[in-house]
């Protein structure tokens, strides 16, 4: 994973969690409003020219959310509109030759709207982002750690793009993947690189890999002839063949 993957999952979780969130407590919000209006455009029939007890619980019952019941008040104003933010419309009224108005307000606080709005979702969404967040720094760390290990190590002998870590028996490309061989191609290659200048005389290669066999030319020129195309593949080395009587190892540009 690049780290350009995990800011962009990081970002693609966090903003839709802040907006889904502001989202949800603009709509509470705005039903808190709209239910403040209607119960103080219903209590004006029972309104006289003050506000009583009586007043205040016809108003309180008028409400339809719950949690506006036992905050929410009303008071008598003027027409200029309220600085407060979250607050009913001003109604008017008359009384005799006076005209009155009259305003409602739910008394909420911020944190309070917010609790009343629906956070589930974006809350999830803002534990995955953090968590996703965690995992990331984690594992980036650790890969670079890996890669500062692997370039340091000082049992590693290195040839064009290809590598060999003797303490782990391993060969890697230049992106410090493991590069797979068969058992027999691995020993070949080993004995390649690990040796001065990478060069094998035909008969010392012939001997290591089997004793037992007396004329084994045949199957190490098998082997080789496999081995050389997957050997180019993943690095820029190569083997070749030197007066017939040798195998070198050697990147494609020497």
């Amino acid at each position: 994973m690049k780290p350009i993957t995990a800011i962009i999952v990081y970002f693609s979780l966090m903003i839709p969690s802040l907006f889904i969130s502001y989202g949800n407590y603009t709509t509470t919000k705005e039903h808190i409003i709209n239910d403040v209006n209607q119960a103080l455009a219903q209590t004006i029939l029972y309104t006289s020219d003050r506000i009583t007890a009586d007043t205040l619980k016809v108003y309180r019952s008028k409400l339809k959310i719950d949690q506006l019941k036992e905050t929410s008040y009303l008071t008598m104003c003027t027409e200029e509109p309220s600085k407060v933010s979250i607050c009913s419309d001003t109604i008017s009224y008359k009384v005799g030759k006076e005209r009155l108005y009259i305003r409602a307000y739910p008394n909420c606080t911020r944190v309070a709207i917010f609790r009343m709005s629906e956070q589930k979702t974006p809350f999830i969404l803002f534990v995955l982002s953090i968590i996703w967040c965690i995992f990331s720094f984690i594992y980036l760390k650790t890969k670079s750690l890996k890669n500062n290990n692997f370039c340091i190590e000082p049992e590693i002998i290195n040839l064009g793009t290809l590598h060999f870590s003797k303490s782990s028996n391993l060969f890697f490309d230049e992106k410090k993947q493991e590069i797979y061989f068969t058992p027999m191609q691995h020993q070949l290659m080993k004995m390649l690189i690990t040796t001065k200048n990478h060069r094998l005389s035909i008969k010392e290669i012939c001997h290591c890999l089997w004793p037992g066999k007396e004329d084994a030319r045949d199957t190490l020129y098998t082997l080789v002839h496999r081995l050389k195309p997957i050997l180019e593949k993943v690095s820029d080395v190569k083997i070749e063949t030197v007066n017939g009587h040798f195998y070198i190892l050697k990147t494609r540009k020497s």
